[in-house]
């Protein structure tokens, strides 16, 4: 407890006189204003607490009123010095201050923290160093860790600005004149300048012995150094050399060994046991009863590492080693007496039982005195993730020596070696090596994938289905035994294992044709695919004619090998030639939605099956009780099985844990069978119990709910626990195929209006997030935003169409959907180089908006209400951060029918068709119908825990579904249930011309396939072509086979745009576009409707891609905002004709005034600068993009350009784009105002509206363009004014498809700009488009239009107007402009410090074919120093002129390093700026001389080096 020491006076004690002084010193330190407690030593620290947190109401202000700092040390002295007090009761010091904090208060704070964090307290106290409750913190990205992360090995090269300027010395200086030798030259530097020194100004030798002593000390530390290197690099040296040439020991491994030989040898012998007893129980012969290994042990020597070779010269992930390796226990020279008397010696004991039932016995046989040495090779192929050891090779450099004594009979007393018969111990030993020289035995390598072996992932699993057409052989060298030509077949093994798969033979022939489809699961792809040639014989073995190879690691990079002609060979002469196919199909990964990750759901795929066990087997079939069951697998009707388990002997309780994989064709109807049998030897094996199911019933197991045994059939009693996992093929059709395919119920229409308080990801450096959002279903992309920069409260504003089917028939309830389908609107964070962040996600459900609508039958589902709200954004850590405010509307589609496509067969499918074909035919002797039986399917669910508990009882009854030939269940209740497709041919029939009188709707897309000059992915656009609609997988192969069924929503059936594009790029984040296709989507769907049309994409090299095409349309009925229309966007045409009134600027009265327009604050156009005019007459024209109209937020201001301060305001007028009619000419006068002027002066424009979609590029995983920045090309043809809009509008998007032609050409178009660029022309009139004439007048060329085409052979004038400039730096810099065209190169002059730049210069310089480039450099000037590149650029100069067409543009380039830069390219062919020049002896040397002289002021440009 707390208490005040008394003060009193007179004479103490000694011990009360040592309480008083204490006591004036705690007082003191309290007159400081430090906090003094005292307390009783025996109270608990509880009490104490509570003592020193007591008078809570007398707490005082802590700033102490005198301005002492010094109280916080005055109460750690008195604590200090005031251990032991002896009062409680009395008062506090006077004027001590009263403590703000105690224990509790401390541990509410950490409470309320812990719980705004979402950490969970720990219940017991933390220990210092102890591992953390949770889990940890995520390592951020910025942070370096790991050699790789600080030498920048995986980063992206830098660029080659910055790359130059973190090695400045290498831009003045070679390599051979800098380096270490700078720092001897810099000390011979500063021992003469500081000799000099001293003696100049009359130092004494002291300082001279200083500075001796300082160049002594740099030298003895310089030279330690060298020579200590040098030492280390001439050891290191010498170290390698005796490594790959000497052998050395590894008595350290061979003492650790010999003690943990004696803890590990038990555990290896029961695993060995364990594990051998299992493989001779199932491979033990008909004649023996059993075989068992009764004694197991390795002995208590242990194996010796001999010696060691160590191979340093190989490359850094591998390493290789020569080992001699031996096992000789029985060897004792190396042993103390005490260890010789305890060794014990290997000895196995193999205990095989002979006879039947009660009269049966057991021989021993013996296997003992085992020695082994050898040479081993080992190589290890090392990883960066865990074990770190991916692949170890073995192999023996030379035939090991093998030693041992066998006793088959007698035992270990009375037992006979064998070794002693002669001749049996050498062809045992021959036996052996024989065996595994083809396995380990150099050069042979035993490969052991220790990646493989620790994830988990069984051995024998496959990774995919080859799939192999063995088209012909030719020129077969070989005779039959007696003569006659053979009779030859190929039979299919991987690495000349087990056969695999064989073809008929063809009788009698040297060039025999089967053109048979095989297909061969696969575990590696390390592997070769062997392709025997045997001549078929009926009497005797076939006869081998040779074997062609052909190796697997090709189809990871090409997975199509077609035309194939591989050697046959046979002891290594040529036997003839074999023509085959290889395709391969790998097995899809699982994707990660919301994350978890789910399995694409195909049709086609690999079934692995395992049978683990069965159990009360009915024992009644059995005469002896005991039954030795196995197990064998069917499919469909087929009564071949397709695997056969192990026998387990003498038990009606196996256990036999067998797998094994096939290949389904169709999943939906596949029906296994498995039968249980009781193996009998020679008598006929009786079935014990069956089972017939449905793969999908099969694949529904879940084994974390014990639900995996299943109940047999035709017994007593028996049930079998099975499970079934489901690995999809990546075939065509495999995804989205027409069989699977369900119309759509409508769409969900998501008015995505904000966001605020998103996740900051940039706040580590200082920035702000870069959000959009997109829309995904099922881990699919169907729709994205836009990126609003550096902003944590975005606002978008823009309405995303989403289509939405019904995947599965609903579950109703309380007449609401009730199935997962859902929505997920994830906010991402864009990054320009890496890849984008999420920042968290929002799911929507259809259920909530949509419901089924009983009563209308032209709409299966219909709305239940808009659903607007702010819901929280939720994060990765399941925790909220941020609002998403959206409104989502779900639009019933018409229930059309026969929305569905026929659907082709996969390669499967087609394979097994033909071999029925052909037995048809009469090719195949054996008849089907004698492989087939009927079947029914028995059970379609496991045992529930009920049926299990239950007591046995007949199980016999099955169900009325029966299983084809081919695995397919036919189903009774079919015939009076309805089918996918027959409740797709459900609903109102509506002709193709009521179908196009509905302008909204989904087009649905089947893309069978095509012929393509490359393989690539097939990108299918609608409308703005901002975000594919969807897009197929990479075909792999030219002759691309997709069965792919996609969907997108039109809006505008008369004026939308369909793009067909084909990308080259792997990654669907990125874009690499090689041909492409644009038409109409009215004449899309009018060609591809009914009917199945090819459409010819272009390439660049002018070839041509075709691809196969039909659709089908089905109307949703959605009432588009005026925003949405096609009227509400496309491009305008602005002619800037003249200003009037404009205010003075100047002192003589006059302005130099040019015009700028902005839309949304984004310049789009800047006019020239006409001076010392208060009316000027500009007259000129460009042209922009408008996204929306209603929303438009466009103006022009008028600025007094100024040569070395800032351009001052004229005025501003805003400009009204609503209510301009299309197609017709519109003139205005614009006021302007300002205001600290007010309203002064005029300008005068023309506007012309063409309503076009305006599409938006992107690149990588999202870029987007806004108006006035770089567009893509439009490709928009000229249209006369004075029409209707109607009429107008259509003009726009006719095009022709032929009519009823099925084959479909690209119309010409214009060639668009290369990537980065984009350009208007400018100078271009109409029909009825009165423009004075003085609109080229600028430059008298730009009404002359040349008759040539392409790129001028003869040099003309090219005027280079460098305009203005954007984003080229972070932060202000005073910019100027190097444009170099040919060997010519002019500067701009730089002004103020600013950001975007803006110059207006023009330069002329002689262009032509040979000079097919504009190349630009921005700088900032600096006063001192070298100027700084800030960004660079080039034009493709013919790409925006061209002559015949237009010979002026308005080119607009994304330059290297960031930012924008406007030009204006104008064009003379008739004026040479070369003819003037008398010097200029030869013209063609100009033309060719392209390249900047090396005496050029500027130098040589970056490229150049």
């Amino acid at each position: 407890m707390a208490t005040n020491t008394p003060s009193n006076g007179g004479v103490k004690p000694p011990q009360e006189t040592a309480e008083t002084h204490i006591h004036d010193i705690m007082s003191h330190d309290a007159s400081k204003g430090a906090t003094v407690h005292s307390f009783d030593p025996d109270s608990t620290p509880q009490q104490k607490a509570a003592a020193a947190g007591m008078q809570h109401d007398q707490l005082k202000s802590i700033i102490q009123q005198d301005g002492s700092g010094h109280g916080g040390k005055g109460a750690l002295l008195s604590l200090l010095r005031h251990p032991n007090p002896t009062s409680t009761s009395e008062p506090p010091i006077v004027g001590a201050p009263i403590p703000t904090i105690t224990v509790e208060d401390t541990d509410e704070a950490t409470n309320e923290e812990q719980e705004k964090s979402g950490s969970v307290t720990p219940s017991a106290p933390t220990v210092p160093g102890e591992y953390p409750s949770g889990l940890a913190p995520a390592i951020p990205d910025w942070y370096k860790v790991g050699w790789r992360a600080v030498a920048n090995i995986d980063s992206p090269p830098p660029e080659e600005g910055e790359e130059k300027d973190n090695h400045i010395l290498q831009l003045f200086l070679a390599e051979q004149y800098y380096g270490q030798w700078y720092h001897n030259a810099a000390l011979i530097f500063f021992a003469v300048f500081a000799s000099h020194f001293l003696t100049r100004f009359n130092f004494g030798f002291g300082w001279l012995i200083l500075l001796l002593s300082i160049c002594n000390t740099y030298y003895v530390t310089s030279m330690t150094r060298v020579r200590r290197c040098a030492r280390d690099d001439i050891q290191r040296e010498l170290i390698k050399t005796r490594l790959a040439s000497e052998h050395e020991s590894a008595d350290w491994m061979n003492n650790f060994l010999d003690r943990f030989w004696l803890i590990y040898e038990p555990v290896l012998s029961a695993t060995v046991v364990a594990s051998v007893d299992q493989i001779l129980s199932t491979t033990t012969p008909a004649f023996l009863d059993s075989l068992r290994l009764t004694t197991f042990t390795l002995g208590t020597k242990a194996p010796h590492i001999d010696k060691v070779r160590t191979f340093p010269r190989t490359a850094d992930d591998i390493i290789m080693m020569d080992w001699g390796i031996s096992f000789i226990p029985n060897d004792t020279s190396d042993m103390s007496p005490r260890q010789a008397a305890q060794k014990v010696n290997p000895k196995i004991v193999l205990s095989v039982r002979m006879g039947k039932g009660l009269a049966t016995a057991s021989i021993p046989v013996l296997l003992e005195d085992i020695a082994f040495s050898g040479m081993m090779r080992i190589r290890l192929k090392l990883m960066a993730n865990f074990p770190h050891v991916q692949i170890v090779d073995i192999s023996f450099l030379e035939k090991p020596v093998i030693d041992y004594v066998l006793k088959p009979v007698g035992g270990e007393s009375l037992g006979f070696d064998i070794a002693h018969i002669p001749g049996l111990q050498t062809f045992i030993r021959d036996m052996v090596h024989d065996t595994l020289s083809p396995m380990m035995y150099d050069p042979n390598v035993f490969t052991l994938n220790l990646e493989q072996l620790l994830s988990g992932v069984p051995l024998d699993t496959s990774i995919g289905v080859i799939q192999v057409t063995v088209e012909a052989a030719r020129g077969l060298k070989a005779n039959k035994i007696g003569g006659g030509s053979p009779d030859p077949y190929v039979s299919i093994s991987i690495n000349n294992r087990e056969e695999l798969a064989r073809t008929k033979y063809k009788p009698s022939t040297y060039n025999p044709t089967w053109m048979e489809t095989k297909f061969i699961l696969v575990n590696s792809l390390q592997e070769s695919l062997v392709l025997s040639l045997l001549d078929y014989n009926d009497h005797r073995k076939d006869t081998p004619l040779g074997a062609a190879t052909f190796e697997l690691e090709k189809l990871l990079e090409d997975a199509t090998q077609e035309g194939l002609e591989l050697p046959v060979l046979k002891d290594g002469k040529d036997k003839g030639t074999i023509r085959l196919n290889v395709n391969y199909f790998p097995v899809l990964k699982p994707e990660s939605v919301n994350g978890k990750e789910n399995l694409p759901q195909t049709n086609v795929g690999i079934v692995r099956l395992t049978m683990h066990q069965a159990k009360e087997l009915d024992a009644t079939k059995s005469l002896s009780g005991d039954l030795n069951p196995l197990v064998k697998v069917f499919l469909g009707n087929s009564t071949s099985y397709t695997h056969k388990s192990q026998i387990i002997k003498h038990t009606n309780n196996p256990i036999w844990e067998s797998s094994t994989e096939f290949i389904c064709a169709d999943k939906s109807s596949s029906v296994i069978t498995i039968k249980v049998i009781d193996e009998r030897d020679f008598l006929r094996d009786p079935v014990v119990g069956y089972m017939s199911v449905r793969l999908v019933d099969l694949l529904q197991t879940d084994p974390a709910l014990n639900r995996e045994w299943w109940p047999l059939s035709g017994c007593n009693s028996g049930k079998i626990r099975l499970s079934c996992e489901w690995k999809p093929l990546q075939m065509a059709g495999a995804l989205s195929s027409a069989d699977q395919y369900v119309p759509p119920i409508g769409i969900v229409r998501l008015w995505l209006r904000k966001a605020t308080d998103v996740k900051n990801v940039e706040a580590t450096f200082g920035g702000k997030s870069d959000p959009y959002v997109r829309v995904l279903v099922n881990n699919v992309t169907l729709g994205r935003t836009e990126v609003i920069n550096n902003n944590l409260n975005p606002e978008w504003d823009q309405i995303i169409y989403i289509p939405e089917r019904q995947d599965s028939p609903p579950v109703l309830e309380s007449n609401r959907l009730t199935s997962d389908q859902s929505l997920f609107m994830e906010v991402m964070d864009y990054q320009h180089l890496t890849k984008d962040r999420s920042l968290g996600s929002v799911e929507l459900l259809v259920s909530d908006i949509a419901c089924e609508s009983p009563a209308d039958p032209q709409y299966r589902y219909e709305s239940t209400g808009a659903k607007e709200v702010a819901e929280p954004i939720q994060t990765d850590s399941n925790s909220y951060k941020g609002q998403l405010h959206y409104r989502a509307e779900f639009v019933s589609a018409l229930n059309v029918k026969h929305v569905c496509f026929d659907a082709d067969e996969n390669e499967i499918q087609k394979a097994a068709h033909k071999v029925q074909r052909d037995d048809a035919n009469g090719i195949s002797t054996h008849s089907s119908s004698s492989d087939e039986e009927e079947r029914y399917v028995t059970v379609d669910h496991p045992m529930t825990e009920a049926e299990m508990h239950s007591p046995p009882h007949q199980t016999d009854s099955s169900e009325s579904v029966r299983a084809n030939g081919n695995g397919a269940a036919n189903t009774d209740e079919e015939a009076s249930s309805p089918t996918e497709k027959d409740s797709a041919n459900e609903g109102i029939e509506l002709s193709k011309e009521e179908l196009f009188k509905h302008q909204s709707g989904i087009i649905i897309f089947n893309v069978i396939g095509g012929h393509l000059q490359k393989k690539a992915r097939l990108d299918v656009l609608l409308d703005d072509a901002y975000w594919p609609a969807f897009s197929t997988l990479k075909s792999r192969g030219t002759n691309a086979q997709w069965a792919h069924v996609g969907e997108g929503f039109l809006k505008e059936l008369d004026f939308g745009r369909v793009w067909l594009r084909l990308n080259e790029s792997g990654d669907f984040d990125k874009d690499d576009i090689v041909a492409e296709w644009k038409g109409d989507a009215k004449a899309f769907l009018d060609a591809t409707l009914d009917r199945r049309s090819s459409f010819s994409l272009t390439h660049a090299d002018g070839h041509s891609s075709t691809v196969e095409i039909e659709t089908r349309y089905v109307p949703v009925p959605v009432k588009l905002l005026a925003r949405e229309s096609i009227n509400n966007q496309g491009i305008f045409r602005v002619y800037l004709l003249a200003g009037k009134d404009l205010r003075s600027a100047d002192r003589s009265g006059t302005s130099d005034p040019f015009a700028v327009f902005t839309l949304h604050g984004t310049k789009v156009f800047t006019s020239q600068t006409k001076k010392k005019t208060l009316n000027p007459d500009w007259s000129e024209m460009f042209e922009f993009n408008v996204p929306s109209r209603e929303l438009a937020d466009f103006s022009v201001e008028v600025f007094d350009w100024n040569q070395l301060e800032q351009s001052k305001s004229l005025g501003r007028g805003t400009i009204n784009l609503r209510d301009i009619e299309p197609f017709e000419a519109t003139e205005q006068m614009i006021e302007l105002s300002s205001e600290k002027h007010g309203a002064k002066g005029r300008v005068a424009i023309r506007l012309i509206f063409q309503p076009e979609i305006i599409a938006k590029s992107r690149k990588t995983t999202s870029t987007f363009s806004s108006a006035g920045r770089a567009m893509t090309h439009i490709g928009s043809l000229p249209f006369g004014a004075g029409k209707g809009v109607v009429r107008g509008i259509g003009n726009v998007f006719k095009r022709d498809f032929g009519g009823s032609h099925e084959k479909l050409d690209v119309p010409h178009t214009i060639p668009e700009a290369a990537t980065g660029q984009a350009s208007r022309p400018i100078g271009e009139h109409t029909a009825d488009e009165d423009i004075n004439a003085a609109t080229s007048s600028a430059f008298p060329s730009l009404n002359r239009t040349p008759s040539l085409s392409g790129p001028p052979s003869e040099p003309g004038t090219l005027r280079v107007t460098m305009m203005s400039a954007k984003d080229v730096s972070m932060t202000d810099t005073k910019p100027y402009a190097l444009i170099r065209v040919g060997d010519k190169e002019f500067k701009t002059k730089h002004g103020i410090k600013t950001s975007s730049p803006e110059w207006n210069e023009s330069f002329n310089f002689g262009a032509s074919a040979h000079t097919p480039k504009l190349h630009l450099w921005i700088y900032d000037h600096k006063t001192l120093g070298k100027d700084k590149l800030l960004a660079e650029g080039e034009v493709d100069i013919w790409r925006h002129i061209q002559v015949g067409r237009s010979t002026a543009a308005d080119v607009t380039v994304e330059l290297q390093g960031g930012g924008l830069a406007r030009l204006r390219l104008e064009f003379d062919a008739e004026n040479n700026p070369l003819a003037r020049d008398a010097s200029v002896v030869s013209l063609e040397r100009s033309q060719l001389q392209t390249s900047p002289s090396r005496f050029s002021i500027r130098g040589r440009r970056p490229e150049d080096n």
